[in-house]
Parts: C-alpha cells; sequence; structure tokens
C-alpha cells in the first residue's frame, strides 16, 4: 500500500493541517488493515516510520539553529544525516517537532496493535519435523496450510547465512511449488507427499521437510505466511 514516510513530517511546516489530515488518513488505512488481522505490510511500515521518527526526534535534540536537515541526504540506514542552510528556521523546526510528538502516540499504539497480533500468531504457530530430518537443514520444503481456502501451500526454501559490518544475517528463499486441498492431502501422509517431492526433485534426494501447523483462520499472505517464515528462520538456526 501507498505509505507515509518520513518527508511527510519534514513538510509539516510547509501546511501542517494538511499534513495532519493525510497522517490520520494513513494511520486509519493501517488500523483498519490490523483490525482484519493483516499484518503486513501495514506493520512493517508502521515498525519502520517509527523508527525513522524517533530517530529524527534525537536530531531535532541537537538542532543547531544555524543548519537545518535536508532529507536526500538521509542514508537508507538512517546513520547519517547531512546538514544545509536556510531551509527551515526555528520555528519552522519546532512546528516539526511538536508535529512529530503528536503523531507519535497513535503511531506507537498501532505498532503495539501490530505486535499483539504478531505475538499470537507466532504462539499458534507450530513446526513439526516431517520424517528424518539430514545433518544440512538450510534446503527443503514446508508445508503450510491456509485455513481459510482449505488448501495446503508447498514451498521449496533455501536458508542463506551473509555477514554485515554489524552482525550475520539469514534469509529465507522460498518458491511455491504445489497447492494442495486438504480433503486430497488427508488420504495419505506428509511422509507420503515427502517422497513424492524427492521423486519430483531427484537434485534434491535428502531433503529437510517440515510441516507448519495451525488452527488459525487469519489472511494466508499478509499474516500467516510471513508470521512462519520468520519463525521457520528462527527453527533453523537454532
Amino acid at each position: 500500500m501507498d505509505g507515509l514516510n518520513i518527508d511527510t513530517f519534514i513538510r509539516a511546516a510547509d501546511d501542517p493541517e494538511l499534513s495532519q489530515y493525510r497522517v490520520l488518513a494513513f494511520l486509519k488505512k493501517y488500523t483498519d488493515e490490523l483490525h482484519k488481522n493483516k499484518l503486513y505490510p501495514a506493520f512493517a511500515d508502521l515498525i519502520e516510520l517509527g523508527n525513522e521518527l524517533h530517530f529524527l526526534l534525537d536530531q531535532l535534540s541537537f538542532f543547531d539553529e544555524n543548519y537545518v536537515m535536508n532529507m536526500e541526504e538521509l542514508d537508507e540506514n538512517l546513520e547519517t544525516i547531512d546538514f544545509g542552510k536556510d531551509l527551515f528556521n526555528r520555528n519552522d523546526l519546532d512546528v516539526v517537532f511538536k508535529f512529530i510528538n503528536w503523531a507519535m502516540p497513535a503511531i506507537d499504539e498501532a505498532i503495539d496493535e501490530g505486535i499483539a497480533i504478531y505475538d499470537f500468531v507466532t504462539e499458534n504457530i507450530k513446526i513439526k519435523e516431517v520424517g528424518v530430518i539430514p545433518l544440512y537443514r538450510n534446503e527443503g520444503y514446508y508445508f503450510i496450510p491456509d485455513n481459510i481456502t482449505n488448501v495446503v501451500h508447498v514451498y521449496h526454501f533455501d536458508m542463506t547465512l551473509f555477514s554485515t559490518s554489524s552482525s550475520p544475517l539469514r534469509t529465507l528463499k522460498t518458491t511455491l511449488i504445489d497447492v494442495i486441498n486438504k480433503e486430497e492431502l488427508s488420504k495419505k501422509s506428509l511422509e507420503d507427499v515427502k517422497l513424492e517431492l524427492i521423486e519430483r526433485f531427484p537434485e534434491l534426494p535428502t531433503p529437510a521437510v517440515y510441516s507448519i501447523e495451525t488452527d488459525l483462520e487469519f489472511p494466508f499472505i499478509e499474516t500467516v505466511l510471513p508470521v512462519a517464515k520468520r519463525k521457520l528462520v528462527r527453527y533453523l538456526s537454532s
């Protein structure tokens, strides 16, 4: 979805009333999605925005009246900000500071709602091994249900570990390879499906296979799948 960005808050000095209307409108879109138990992309957008605004408030607290923020120089990691001259005066910055502080309680409240949904879904997802798991667990398949449409999705996964300047990161690349009706799946075991996958994809003769189980009838793409993927990464990393 189209979303808020930090420039909306920086430009509040130009038209506070219009900026306030825009923030309220987008927050309503985000909260409407959360009220439908749709976590993504609203939850991720809110967290990113909240982090950026807290960072910006810290920067404004050290503001020098002779300089102003040039948001075009804001890097992707919010590690550095350059300053330029004569874009804002002290009154403008006071408006921005006040505007951000006005918006933060509503943003934090929406983030808290997203965290509650995320934690609830995480707690109601279980991961079980299917058959014998090989020593190399970073590639294989997982089954995950969509209880709204009564199907089970079968994904191939490949987890990669790479290092950054701060810490190692793990990414989970997934590819949907099949969708099985639950009624059809009830006629066979998951071990049978695993054997079928080995026959179908002989280049991976000893895959790690997992069943991700949940009884929740939550939106699949927006909530169940992304939360399950994060939980699977943690499971594989343990």
